[in-house]
């Protein structure tokens, strides 16, 4: 029931909305929305809209059930604009024009990205642009904006009547007035403009079906439509059945087609039909049904890209890589214009994706890369349009013109319009309601009879009216949203001095010195297309020109000295017709406490702490200094000291080797005679063991010097490394059990050659297994390898248990004089480590201390396979 309540006497008086009407499952009235005349509209839960006279008090059912016929439960109207009324329900949204009764009904498609979020709407909302906002019970809110660009967007969306393709190619009208779209991944569409729906045509295996679904050419005429593919040849299909009729493809008598890949179809005024292929140019032979080979230059056959009849019947053709052709009609005199080294203002690009004429008879080429050109056949010139002109990108796929002469053009990164008269672009993208930046080669079509253009993208197809744009006339307000200092919030603080409320509500923000840093956000109040609104502002008191920003709504201030700056800001929405109202912001930055007696103080104590730390580093300098000289010296003096040393111990070993010589010799011829008297033999063994071990230490002290000075001469020849082992093995085995050791020899079964200095290498191997018999307790073992060695080397390792050598000392050991604390209360020199890895590096090999294995020492002596005689 509807009540009227007179609040002169305060009497109701009810009134049957559901008299004449089917009986309702409920009488429930959830809205009623005055429409400002003598009309209500009465919304309910299970019979729709009705109309309610205020006069009569008489009704009328208006939309009672939705295209399924499922009862409309109605939430919320809304006044658009006239007759134009917006209701709410559970079935979407519908759009009803009480003038005409008729209405549209918007609804959630999962597949369409553009569609409701949800079905069940409760509430409408119109803003001061003209877009209408839908809150929803499980979508949240969803936007219908202000169409002042009217992109109509077709995708496929997996249901009957959609388009089947995204890469739209080719696009023609036939008779009929049918749209034909071909796809590159979903062969071929028919669209009927006014029922909105799609056909697809898709290769079934058939004669009569369309041969591939990749088709790159279309060409409508009379009841036939060509069909170029991608590599399957040319089809004719017959509009009356839409079944294929003729095929043509690849054949190699001299009037079939060269190529399988038709690029592109044309028909001229005169009825000729031109295939382009990308292997040549060809015409169709009506009579005979079959092709004639279109001659260039030298039998050259073009990479056809696409082709266009101009007002005279020239056949303009453009290339793969050979720039553009002209086939001029009548004598059919093939010209060729491609880019020139040095020729001003020629041709930049010979790469042409397609040629348009305009109403004024002027050529227009889309090129890859190189922008649009508008070329003077008269003098072969171009002027060209770029990035730098304001075209989106210089990758252009195709040119159409509307009533106004001004040209659309598609590229990589949105479609452009050219204002011809003021050589000015405009730039449409997703932003703008495009479906997709990117757009396709020659796929651009003008329907002359409506002036829809359909331009065909990789997410689809497109269209629009130009002549139905209107100027986007709303200037939005702007607001500044937010202040950061040193790139952050400025708090706000009711009891504070620069932020005492929000920043939107805030005329005047006052700053301290430290805080001169800082950027200002802003936002313009428009949710058409915020993506394109352009912003402009300047900072009186800093600089009184404008900085105009396209994506950006940040401005950055950086050190500003004190004092009082005045803030504005405005904002434009993309293809608007200027700039709003301006928001506007004092900023009071007030000048440092440089002058009072604290600050005084504290330089006082700043500069006297800089001259203390300045002395202080100096003195630090000088001590170090000094010291680096004390180190210096004593470096000096030790090396000085060594060197006395060694030139005392070369001396003395000079001496003493001649005596200890002409002792042992006797002292041989003794020992050979006291066979018989044992006590006296071995007081003289013990003699000649330490006279040997003497002299072998004067020996190893005049090699260690000949090393040092360079004087030590290597003699190379042939070795038998497994010998030199045994002979060593040998010599020292009865030593080694005489102390109880395990003396171990491993060399491999096959005999190691090389060429070396045997003495040095005895002497090296005899020092360490001499240092395996003082240092070590149980076992040693003597090994030579050539597996597991780096190419062309041989090692020989020394393997020993004892005290194992830390790792920090591993290097040291190989030092002059150097002896480990643990092990100075056994006999030795110092000296023979270093003399063994001089005479290895001698030798171009190497001497080293490896990692322990099984608790033992590992040196490792490696030598190279072959080794040139070198002397030092």
């Amino acid at each position: 029931m509807i009540r009227k309540l007179n609040l002169k006497d305060n009497t109701i008086r009810s009134y049957d909305a559901f008299a004449h009407s089917p009986i309702p499952r409920s009488r429930n009235i959830p809205r009623i929305f005055d429409t400002g005349d003598r009309y209500l509209l009465v919304g309910t839960s299970n019979q729709g809209v009705k109309l309610f006279d205020k006069m009569t008090h008489a009704y009328e059912d208006l939309l009672s059930y939705n295209k399924q016929l499922s009862e409309i439960y109605v939430r919320d109207f809304l006044h658009y604009r006239g007759d134009e009324y917006w209701v709410a329900t559970e079935l979407g949204i519908f759009i009803y024009n009480l003038k005409t009764r008729k209405d549209t009904n918007l609804v959630k498609n999962v597949r369409d990205p553009y569609s409701l979020s949800d079905n069940a709407v409760y509430t409408l909302c119109k803003d001061r642009e003209g877009g209408v906002w839908a809150g929803s019970f499980f979508g949240g809110l969803s936007y219908h904006p202000q169409q002042y660009t009217l992109f109509e967007k077709f995708f496929p969306t997996g249901t009957p009547g959609s388009i089947s393709g995204t890469a739209v190619r080719k696009i023609c009208k036939d008779a009929k007035g049918n749209i034909w779209i071909g796809t590159e991944d979903a062969s071929l569409n028919r669209f009927d403009p006014k029922k909105l729906v799609f056909t697809t045509y898709a290769p079934s295996g058939n004669k009569s079906s369309v041969a591939y679904s990749n088709i790159h050419g279309l060409m409508a005429y009379q009841n036939e439509l060509w069909i170029g593919t991608f590599e399957h040849g040319l089809d004719v299909m017959d509009l009356k059945t839409n079944k294929v009729i003729r095929h043509y493809q690849y054949g190699a008598d001299s009037n079939s087609l060269k190529s399988n890949f038709i690029t592109h179809i044309c028909r001229t005024q005169r009825g000729s039909i031109y295939i382009g292929t990308t292997n040549g140019l060809y015409v169709y032979n009506r009579r005979s049904d079959n092709f004639t080979n279109v001659q260039f230059q030298r039998g050259y056959r073009p990479f056809v890209y696409a082709m266009t009849e101009d007002s005279k019947g020239n056949l303009w053709i453009s290339s793969f890589t050979e720039g553009i052709y002209k086939i001029e009609t009548g004598t059919g005199r093939i010209s060729n214009f491609r880019y020139r080294k040095g020729k001003k203002n020629g041709l930049r690009n010979n790469r042409v994706n397609s040629i348009f004429e305009a109403s004024d008879r002027s050529l227009w080429l889309a090129t890859e890369g190189g922008g649009l050109f508008k070329f003077r056949e008269a003098d072969t010139t171009v002027e060209t349009y770029s990035r730098r002109d304001g075209l989106p990108s210089n990758f252009v796929f195709g040119v159409l013109e509307d009533s106004k002469t001004n040209l659309w053009i598609s590229t990589s990164k949105g479609l452009a319009c050219l204002e011809r008269r003021t050589k000015k672009f405009s730039t449409y993208t997703k932003s703008n309601g495009l479906l997709y930046d990117q757009f396709n080669y020659h796929s651009a079509f003008k329907d002359e009879s409506t002036g829809d253009m359909y331009f065909g993208t990789i997410k689809g197809l497109i269209r629009f009216n130009p002549d139905e744009f209107r100027k986007n006339r709303y200037n939005p307000p702007v607001y500044i949203t937010g202040f950061e200092v040193q790139n952050k919030e400025l708090a706000i603080d009711p009891a504070g001095q620069s932020l005492k409320k929000s920043v939107v509500l805030t005329d005047t923000i006052r700053l301290a010195y430290n805080q001169s840093s800082f950027n200002i956000n802003f936002a313009a109040l428009t949710f058409n297309s915020p993506l394109t609104t352009h912003y402009a502002y300047r900072m009186n008191g800093l600089d009184e020109s404008w900085t105009y920003l396209k994506r950006n709504r940040r401005a950055y201030f950086t050190g500003l000295r004190p004092g009082t700056y005045t803030f504005r800001v405005k904002a434009m929405s993309d293809h608007g017709v200027g700039y709003g109202k301006e928001a506007v912001l004092t900023i009071v930055i007030h000048p440092p406490l440089w002058r009072t007696p604290l600050a005084y103080l504290i330089y006082g104590v700043v500069l006297f702490a800089i001259g203390w730390l300045c002395v202080r580093t100096y003195v630090h300098r000088m001590k170090s200094r000094h010291q680096r000289k004390l180190e210096l010296l004593t470096y000096k003096k030790e090396k000085e000291i060594y060197k006395a040393k060694i030139d005392f111990f070369t001396k003395v070993a000079h001496e003493i080797r001649t005596p200890l010589t002409l002792i042992r010799g006797p002292m041989e011829k003794v020992l050979k005679e006291a066979d018989d008297l044992p006590l006296i033999r071995k007081s003289l063994l013990i003699m000649e063991k330490n006279t040997a071990r003497l002299l072998d230490l004067t020996n190893q002290l005049l090699d260690f010097r000949k090393v040092e000075t360079d004087s030590f001469s290597l003699n190379f020849s042939e070795c038998n490394l497994n010998e030199l082992m045994t002979d060593l093995h040998d010599q020292f085995k009865p030593v080694m059990d005489q102390q109880k050791i395990s003396f171990r020899l491993s060399v491999p079964p096959i005999p190691v050659i090389v060429r070396t200095d045997a003495d040095a290498v005895s002497k090296i191997v005899g020092n360490l297994l001499s240092n395996a018999l003082k240092y070590g307790e149980r076992q040693v073992v003597l090994s030579l390898q050539t597996d597991g060695i780096r190419e062309n080397s041989v090692a020989i390792k020394v393997r020993s248990d004892g005290f194992i050598i830390p790792e920090a000392q591993r290097e040291k050991i190989f030092e002059p004089f150097f002896r480990i604390k643990e092990v100075q209360k056994k006999p030795g020199s110092g000296i023979g480590l270093s003399l063994a890895r001089s005479l290895a590096e001698l030798l171009q090999g190497s001497l080293s201390l490896g990692d322990s294995e099984d608790g033992m020492n590992v040196f490792i002596l490696t030598l190279p396979g072959n080794t040139e005689s070198r002397a030092g």
